[in-house]
């Protein structure tokens, strides 16, 4: 598969990035776990999967985002609080990747939603509002999205709150780096940020198109690689056990445009269980996302007709 990309120009000048026709969520996270029997690989090392990923990342993009990307994915605190978020929650709670891997699959769909929202004629709430630029609002979707689970090397729950509490001075961190001498900026940049990651679990509403796209991404991840490791793991039946179940059932999502709307969204499954993630995880964070108009979704389960879920 060619992951080939070539560069558009956004409204604002900016460099934006054309990507390949299947989502990322095709790439499953491989080499991450050995046998189940076998001590867990050590956490505090980043894996082969995410140094793939972090090529792809930053192969898609340029300009401040691209550098902006470069920074966080070499960053050892970052990594290491994503490593551990993986660590409650996969070995402690048997939940689905909250980790490195999850944090870049999820960045990638949220910058691609963003692109395909401008082409579509969207335009995104730091520019609407005329409070900055398109590649600020990229910015803004990166370090949200990037950030937003490293609340779960706490506690599962509220960490959306847990998130902000340890990575904001890490937020301030980049911005004084990437908008240095714009105060101002900084200021409205790390507000929405701070909307990004508290909104991505549906439980606050949240006004942003920036936002929205950062709560839809989130629930994107939902293929059978996201459950490969704790599925792996032997332990007795547990809350939570349908996400793991249910994910080993959808085999690929892809986002590109939509027929009739800019964004389009495909899941495809092997079989009914699947329907789990989009009806109960998906769904839940489309109808709370301010992007919910502008987006379609349909199903493909095995050999069945397409189901719509929204058109």
């Amino acid at each position: 598969m060619s992951l080939t990309s070539f560069f558009v120009q956004g409204s604002a000048g900016v460099g934006l990035w054309a990507y390949p026709r299947i989502c990322i969520l095709e790439y499953e996270r491989e080499g991450i776990m050995q046998d189940s029997h076998r001590d867990v690989p050590d956490w505090t090392q980043p894996t082969a999967k995410e140094l793939q990923l972090d090529a792809i990342l930053l192969s898609k993009t340029d300009g401040r985002v691209h550098h902006l990307l470069k920074d966080l994915l070499e960053d050892q605190e970052i990594n290491l609080y994503h490593s551990y978020a993986n660590v409650v929650s996969v070995r402690r709670l048997g939940y689905n990747d909250h980790g490195p891997v999850h944090a870049r699959i999820t960045t990638y769909n949220a910058l691609k939603i963003l692109r395909l929202l401008q082409e579509g004629g969207v335009a995104p709430s730091f520019v609407a509002e005329n409070v900055g630029t398109q590649e600020d609002a990229a910015m803004v979707v990166v370090l949200g999205c990037f950030l937003h689970d490293v609340g779960m090397s706490v506690t599962r729950e509220a960490h959306e709150w847990h998130s902000i509490v340890l990575a904001d001075t890490i937020i301030k961190r980049y911005l004084e780096t990437h908008c240095a001498g714009n105060l101002a900026k900084q200021i409205a940049m790390r507000s929405m940020i701070h909307e990004c990651m508290v909104g991505h679990m549906a439980h606050d509403r949240i006004h942003s198109v920036e936002a929205g796209v950062v709560l839809v991404a989130d629930g994107t991840d939902m293929s059978k690689g996201r459950s490969r490791i704790p599925m792996n793991l032997e332990r007795d039946p547990t809350v939570g056990d349908m996400h793991r179940y249910s994910s080993q059932s959808v085999f690929r999502l892809e986002i590109e445009k939509g027929t009739h709307k800019p964004v389009g969204l495909t899941i495809k499954m092997e079989n009914a269980t699947g329907l789990y993630q989009v009806e109960e995880v998906l769904m839940t964070k489309v109808k709370a996302s301010p992007i919910m108009s502008h987006m379609e979704i349909m199903v493909e389960v095995g050999g069945e007709s397409p189901k719509w879920y929204l058109r």
